[in-house]
Parts: structure tokens; sequence; C-alpha cells
């Protein structure tokens, strides 16, 4: 579980934000304010590990797309994440830095792992290194220690935890387009290897049902899914009500709305075994019928028994949803070109609890972001 996320000026958030999120966590603001930036720099952390930091780089459009705007010298980026392991706390940070906007290098990068038999740390600055002893890998200066060190035992659990780290950004065409078989797991972003994941999942009797009772309660008439194949490609199937012979039969998912397909893939990615250790979900209710949100929100606290959910919404709907008891909302928003982030206080929910206005009426009016974020009002 992610404990702390430091962020410095990654994209448009500003310096030194700090988020504590919980096991379910939603970050609420308006189009444009950065919420879903938050979210990404989970996954520029998890693809920097995984497939280098210039790859990861490269696929947000280059450096320059990477840090936040300055008028002089380039801002310095800094991300700083706190988990807890199953085998104890680990601290994992690295900063980019640079002279001129094309260039970039790591600064430094600190990883600490503890573990009951005690702790592994490793600290780089520029050219300088400081690990345990008979490890010191060959880096060049835009690479990350950690990806060449994900397989060292002493600090393979956080390079383990840190690939898995997903965030979703379900594209229903994505979904529709029948799909070539793709072993790889888990679920990807976009949902380029549902169909992969999703033959696996309903081999799962439980699941299935848990899947299929979703999407009934959504459309209404869905009553059994599965996967078949077809010139090398494979497609999901759904079988519903057919109203012109009355009877049912089975529809491919070239030929569901949007919505249904976009909850297939959330409650698919939600559900996927071996459960994930953090889960990203970005604007969950885009293409949903505003009446399926409170049972999509009760599908992402159900999967937080086994994973942490991270969501980026502006849905006051799914926002009347949250457990304040439970729930962590923190508001995002967005001034001169950099990005704040700030948690709804108690004295903010004090009329929630009294039942007065509702969390999504706070943030419709305006008075979570004008309380949280008084500059906001000279606006």
């Amino acid at each position: 579980m992610i404990e702390t996320i430091v962020l410095s000026n990654y994209r448009s958030v500003g310096p030194d934000i700090t988020v504590h999120p919980g096991r379910v966590t939603f970050f609420v603001g308006p189009n444009g304010s950065g919420k879903s930036n938050v979210l990404d720099a989970l996954s520029f952390v998890r693809d920097a590990v995984t497939q280098g930091l210039p790859a990861a780089v490269t696929h947000r459009g280059g450096i320059d797309s990477v840090r936040r705007r300055s008028h002089g010298r380039p801002y310095d980026v800094r991300i700083q994440l706190s988990v807890r392991l199953e085998t104890g706390p680990a601290t994992y940070s690295f900063v980019i830095t640079g002279d001129r906007l094309e260039e970039y290098r790591v600064k430094s990068e600190t990883a600490v792992v503890s573990t009951p038999e005690g702790v592994s740390r490793f600290h780089r600055e520029e050219d300088l290194w400081q690990g345990p002893p008979g490890i010191a890998p060959r880096i060049d200066e835009q690479s990350l220690a950690l990806t060449a060190l994900g397989g060292a035992e002493e600090f393979k659990p956080l390079a383990d935890f840190l690939s898995q780290i997903t965030v979703y950004s379900i594209f229903p065409d994505t979904l529709r387009t029948p799909q070539r078989f793709d072993p790889a797991r888990p679920m990807q972003r976009h949902g380029e290897n549902w169909v992969s994941v999703l033959r696996e999942l309903v081999k799962d009797a439980e699941v299935k049902d848990e899947l299929i009772k979703g999407l009934h309660k959504l459309t209404g008439d869905i009553e059994d899914i599965r996967v078949t194949s077809a010139a090398g490609y494979l497609v999901a199937e759904f079988k519903q009500q057919e109203k012109a012979s009355k009877g049912k039969r089975w529809f491919a998912a070239a030929q569901q709305s949007d919505g249904t397909l976009r909850v297939a893939g959330l409650l698919t990615a939600l559900l996927q075994t071996p459960p994930l250790p953090v889960i990203g979900i970005e604007e969950p209710e885009l293409t949903v019928h505003p009446g399926a949100l409170p049972m999509l929100y009760d599908y992402l606290h159900q999967a937080s028994q086994q994973s942490q959910i991270l969501v980026s919404t502006h849905s006051p709907i799914l926002l009347d949803q949250t457990n304040l008891e439970t729930d962590k909302v923190f508001v995002v928003e967005r001034k001169g070109g950099k990005t704040s982030v700030a948690q709804v206080t108690e004295e903010q929910l004090e009329p929630v609890r009294k039942r007065l206005l509702s969390l999504g009426d706070l943030f419709v009016s305006g008075d979570l972001q004008l309380s949280l974020f008084p500059e906001a009002a000279e606006a």
C-alpha cells in the first residue's frame, strides 16, 4: 500500500505536493485541474522502473511534457513514494534535473527497504554511489538504478510492488475490437489485452458471477459472458435479450454501447487475479449512466479489500457515494498553470455529516475549492 506520495513539478503539479492516500482515495476537480497528472506520476514510476526512464519520458512526449513549464532554468522533477510491503516499510525517490529544456539526467535516487532481517538501502547522487557491499550497477545519467537492481534480493520486493501499480483509462473502442491472445498480465492501461484477461477471469465461477451481476445491474438484460475465437482473434460476447424475437442470443462486444464496455473493462480490472497492490482509475464515470455509478462505487469499495484504489473524478454522483469514515477525498485545483492538492477537512465535512448538504453539492457549488484554495476566489 502507498502511504505517502510527494510530487514536485511533475507535469502541472506544483512544488512539494504531499498526499497520504487511504484504501479508497478520490481526487476531485474540474477538467484541466491536473488530477490525472497525480495518478500519471504513479504510472511514470512504474514505467521508469520496468521499461527504463528514457522510455517513460518518451512515452509522454519528451522531458518538456514531463516537467512543469518554467520561464527560466527548468524545474527539477521529484517523485517520492513511501509504501508498506508485506516485508515492511519502504521508500523510493528520485529527482530529475536538467540545464536546458530538451535535456535531463538523474540528479539523485534513493531506495530504503526494511524487513525483519534488517534495512537495505542505496543512494545515488549524480556519479556518486552508496549501496550494499557487492552491488554497484553500471548506469548512465538517464537511467534509474532500481531498473538495474530490480532482481537483487534486497530490492526485489520494492521493484515488484512498483511494477504492479496500474492506472486505468479504459477506451471502449479498444474493447470493442477483436484482440490477439496476449499472455501478459495484468490487464493493460487501456484494455489492450482485456479479452485475454477476461477469458481467464470467467473460468472462475465465483468471479464470473460477480462480473455478470454487475453488468446485469447496468443493462437489465445481460445474463452471461464468454470469450470465443475467430480467425486467430479473441472476441468477447454477451448473452442478452433480443427484443425483436423475445428470445436470448449472444452479441459480440462490437455491438455493445460505450457504457457497457467501459463498465465491463473496469470490473475486469477490479476483479482480475492475482489482485494488484494499487489500482488507479481515471474518471470511471465517463460514458456510464449516472444511475449505475452507485453500483460502480460498490465494486470499487469491494476491490479495496485486496487492492488500494485511487480514483480521479469530477462526478458529484460518485462523490456522494463516498464513505466519510473510510474514504479519503482530495480536491485538485489549478491556478497559473500550477496544480495544488489538498485533503477535504473535517470542518468541510461537518454539514455533510449533519446531512445538510452532500459532498457532491459542495463540489458543484465550488465551496470545496474556495475553502481549500482561497486564491481561487480572486478569479
